[in-house]
């Protein structure tokens, strides 16, 4: 959903020519509460920040409500504040309209599959030295970065060299030591105490 009728009939485009995806797209909030009603739930709803209806956040928190989670943030001004504010609300992530289309249907299907995406850059933040004082060895930290990332066990055991299983102790160790119960948790936790 985007106020832009051309971006969102464009990625709407885009999104429906891949494998697995079939895309929709509605032009403000109640056109897609009219779309929910209809046809059920959706995998996911890419929610424009700037979209008639929105209310703030309070357009955000509904369509959660109505399509039961999987709603996700995309704009191109919303800052980190309206962010993080989107994601404690119970937004599945954040996806910028800046992002290249190859990582933006990563994000899709991550967020599809009930996982959290928000973009490394968003993610990568000079830490300060009460938030970095986590007890997690270096490993453990680059393991965190790429779980911020929204990449899976295996895509991150190849990205440092060590296998799956590995990495799968990684992020229960990394949950131990943040107090979190799994990954998404973990990014949140992270994204609060301004980690990376």
């Amino acid at each position: 959903m985007d106020d832009h009728s051309l971006i969102c009939e464009t990625l709407s485009a885009a999104l429906d020519s891949e494998d697995g995806l079939h895309a929709e797209s509605v032009s403000s909030v109640d056109a897609a509460f009219d779309r929910i009603s209809e046809n059920g739930r959706f995998d996911i709803i890419l929610l424009d920040y700037d979209v008639p209806g929105m209310d703030g956040l309070n357009g955000l928190r509904r369509l959660i409500d109505a399509n039961k989670g999987a709603v996700a943030l995309f704009s191109g001004v919303a800052n980190r504040m309206v962010v993080e504010r989107a994601i404690d609300a119970g937004a599945s992530g954040f996806i910028p309209k800046t992002l290249p289309f190859r990582t933006l249907k990563h994000a899709v299907r991550l967020i599809a599959e009930g996982e959290l995406y928000l973009p490394g850059e968003f993610m990568r933040r000079v830490p300060d030295e009460q938030s970095t004082d986590l007890g997690l060895k270096p490993r453990e930290l680059r393991v965190l970065g790429f779980l911020c990332e929204g990449m899976q066990n295996k895509e991150i055991g190849r990205e440092i060299g060590v296998e799956e299983t590995i990495i799968k102790m990684d992020v229960k160790s990394i949950c131990r030591k943040m107090g979190a119960r799994n990954r998404t948790q973990v990014v949140i936790e992270a994204m609060k105490r301004g980690v990376f």
